[in-house]
């Protein structure tokens, strides 16, 4: 039997805190796919984890604007496939517009022609079809690619592209052979934005993590010092962080002991580092910036909460199921976090998790201070938690649910 051969196609890759994309496709690999890497953009500088150190010398970026190489694979599909190559661009162009028309139309723009360049290098390829993480522009390429080679191509939806620029969500949505979403939540919110989409191509498959990299951390290694607070996440609005550093404030006057780390890096950091200075809290909560996975890793085995307060942000961008919270349970530790999105899917309140309601500090106080005084509840959580992950977000089993669309789609089975 011929091995299945993939192109994935990615916006930016890699990116610190998309460890889920390289965790899936090194599961990928080893499950027997045939994996080509694709990206539009370089990556930026800065922290890289190991294993996605090792992918990126796999990886083809798309040329710049200025490459012939670029402009050459225009020629060429002008020249032996006309019809396809204006239509998409033409129906790429056309979508409506949520954000400046002039910026986005650029943006279209450049990941139409690097697009048809990763058409260009995979034409004749043993290829049979292309997946993009995102149904923004990663899905747009794809899409184009797709129609230039006759290839059928997958996308998988998160957060971003359905609540933050969903501008393309209809079109990728509709033209994917099956569409992947992250939670149930999303395939409902996929189906609510494009009226018509057929619900038996989405298909739910959960994001998932290495069990043999998480393994639970010893019970009770750090009694008889204060509370050790975590939160692993982007410093940006929708992880919540803010309402972290308030409820911390509240803890502190009610006298509580404790420490909170909060690992990540992003533009929300001079904003979090002057709340904990108003709020007081500052020689009670560090921002550790960004950080190696063998260094979160490190940080969930000596920490004795997990706390995730996702909101809603403005303008409706939030999160799907962060996998941070798959590991901190997987790991062993409670987890806190908030009813957004798809994340009671995974936090199952008073079972595997605990929920408060989003953007309430004192609530988040109260149930930080609930679970450190309940060690029968903390242990309830811990091996709920443990086995929900095992049951629903092992990587191994969930590659090889997404392995069998790519194999039906390659098939022509659906």
């Amino acid at each position: 039997m011929e091995r299945l051969s993939v192109a994935y196609i990615l916006s930016r890759f890699p990116i610190l805190t998309e460890t889920f994309i390289a965790d899936e496709i090194a599961e990928a690999r080893k499950q027997g796919v045939d994996i080509r890497l694709f990206s539009l953009l370089r990556p930026k500088p800065g922290i890289m984890h190991q294993l996605s150190q090792q992918l990126a010398k796999d990886v083809e970026y798309a040329p710049g604007l200025f490459s012939w190489q670029l402009w050459a694979s225009q020629a060429h599909f002008l020249a032996h496939s006309p019809s396809a190559y204006l239509d998409m661009l033409r129906s790429l162009i056309r979508q409506p517009y949520a954000r400046s028309v002039s910026q986005s139309a650029l943006k279209r723009l450049t990941v139409f022609l690097k697009a048809a360049w990763v058409a260009r290098k995979l034409e004749g390829s043993r290829v049979q079809l292309a997946h993009a993480h995102f149904a923004s522009l990663p899905g747009a390429a794809a899409a184009v690619v797709s129609r230039l080679l006759g290839i059928p191509f997958t996308v998988t939806v998160h957060a971003y592209d359905i609540y933050a620029s969903n501008d393309l969500l209809d079109l990728v949505a509709r033209s994917a052979s099956r569409v992947i979403a992250i939670s149930n939540y999303n395939r409902q919110q996929v189906l609510a934005l494009c009226p018509g989409a057929d619900a038996d191509k989405i298909a739910v498959v959960h994001c998932g993590i290495r069990r043999d990299l998480f393994t639970p951390s010893a019970p009770n290694a750090h009694a008889g010092r204060p509370l050790q607070i975590l939160s692993v996440g982007s410093l940006i609005g929708k992880k919540g962080h803010a309402y972290l550093i308030q409820a911390c404030q509240i803890l502190k006057q009610r006298g509580e002991d404790f420490r909170c780390t909060i690992v990540g890096q992003g533009p929300g950091k001079d904003h979090l580092t002057q709340l904990a200075a108003d709020c007081g809290v500052q020689d009670r909560v560090v921002l550790a910036g960004g950080r190696e996975r063998h260094e979160v890793l490190e940080a969930y085995r000596e920490s004795d909460v997990f706390v995730l307060p996702c909101i809603v942000a403005p303008g409706g961008d939030r999160d799907g199921i962060p996998v941070v919270l798959m590991e901190a349970m997987a790991v062993g530790l409670p987890v806190i976090s908030t009813p957004v999105s798809g994340i009671p899917e995974l936090v199952r309140h008073d079972d595997s998790g605990w929920l408060v309601p989003e953007q309430n500090a004192e609530a988040l106080a109260d149930a930080i201070s609930h679970l450190a005084g309940d060690a029968e509840l903390r242990k309830r959580l811990v091996s709920n938690g443990s086995l929900l992950v095992e049951r629903e977000f092992d990587i191994r089993e969930n590659v090889g649910r997404l392995a069998g669309i790519f194999v039906d789609v390659a098939n022509h089975r659906v």
